[in-house]
């Protein structure tokens, strides 16, 4: 009786130590990164479980003119189109998290945004809505392509067929991508607690702590307002596509974009191209000792000449970080902050 009376009070104990520590870690460091009604941040550091690199934020917009998204769309006058990724949908959230907007206010001009569908490239879908009166409809004077650098290969460097026509009933029939910041319900007691644990450990052998999709390096002086100010906090994603950067690839890229363009120059549209420059490749030149290969894609396609405007997101930044400007992207997200949409689009003028 007195040895199960000893396992009962260990297994008790035990259990209590395990609410306790679950407890702790929740309260202390996991329950603003992972809670759906807490989490104010980005992705990178919920993914990697980066509790020093959070940049909690509500998005707030304080710009006076703002863009319309297609359910918002009732044939008003549109001067500016814009089609991308995540970074014309959302964005890393905060303070006027869609660039859209600065383009609106700063141009006092309507800017339609258009969700992209999940299986066409925007560059078919643009080519398809010139070729099915979905442009004639909207009559826009300015569309601007936008897309990650890292995706800029993989989605855009392909052969193109520009004669494809789908009805816009069909293609109201296509799945489009929805992008929201909703997170699961997350207990006290989850797995979570275990992974910010073993990463915190990890992370210390490893930029990218073995198992993680998320790195961390070492900057040469701060650039962000968090505790982890000299770290850059970046997708493994930004290094892996690299080797996709050919003179190949980046010349059927630019040859893509060039026959859109010359598309929608006859139906009176002046297309923008706008890579939008990884995280990683921005601040390349802060980390120390670093031991990744250099991206070389806004360098090749500088060279390459151009029957569109290309917005050359990666040097407008660049000269950000030289004045020592802080938070250009969020320190916890791949997206870059209200900073880098305002600088941006500063210096380009929409008539109207």
């Amino acid at each position: 009786m007195q040895i199960y009376k000893k396992c009962f009070t260990f297994v008790l104990v035990l259990l209590m130590v395990f609410v306790l520590l679950n407890a702790l870690i929740w309260k202390n460091f996991t329950e603003n990164m992972l809670s759906s009604t807490n989490y104010q941040g980005g992705d990178l550091a919920r993914m990697g479980y980066i509790h020093r690199s959070m940049d909690l934020r509500k998005n707030i917009c304080d710009l006076s003119v703002r863009h319309l998204e297609l359910s918002e769309y009732t044939g008003q006058k549109i001067d500016v189109l814009t089609m991308g990724d995540s970074f014309s949908n959302i964005g890393g959230g905060g303070r006027n998290r869609y660039y859209q907007d600065y383009i609106a206010t700063i141009n006092n001009t309507t800017v339609l945004n258009l969700a992209p569908y999940k299986e066409i490239d925007n560059i078919s879908v643009l080519s398809i809505y010139a070729n099915n009166g979905y442009l004639d409809k909207i009559k826009p004077k300015y569309i601007i392509l936008e897309c990650v650098e890292r995706m800029c290969i993989k989605t855009l460097a392909h052969a193109a067929d520009f004669t494809a026509a789908i009805t816009v009933t069909e293609m109201d029939k296509q799945k489009k991508v929805e992008y929201n910041n909703k997170l699961p319900e997350v207990s006290l007691i989850n797995q979570g607690n275990f992974k910010f644990l073993l990463y915190s450990l990890l992370y210390n052998f490893s930029d990218h702590a073995f198992l993680s999709k998320v790195c961390i390096k070492d900057l040469s002086r701060p650039l962000f307002s968090v505790k982890n100010a000299k770290k850059l906090v970046f997708l493994r994603d930004d290094i892996s596509n690299i080797p996709l950067t050919t003179t190949k690839s980046v010349t059927v890229l630019n040859d893509n974009i060039n026959a859109l363009s010359d598309k929608l120059r006859a139906k009176g549209i002046k297309l923008y191209f706008m890579p939008c420059v990884d995280k990683y490749d921005l601040y390349s030149g802060y980390i120390i000792h670093n031991q990744y290969p250099a991206s070389t894609f806004f360098e090749q396609l500088r060279k390459l000449p151009k029957r569109y405007e290309f917005i050359d997101t990666k040097a407008i930044l660049a000269e950000e970080l030289k004045k020592g400007e802080k938070d250009v992207f969020y320190a916890d997200d791949t997206h870059w902050s209200w900073k880098a949409s305002e600088r941006i689009f500063k210096g380009i003028v929409f008539h109207h």
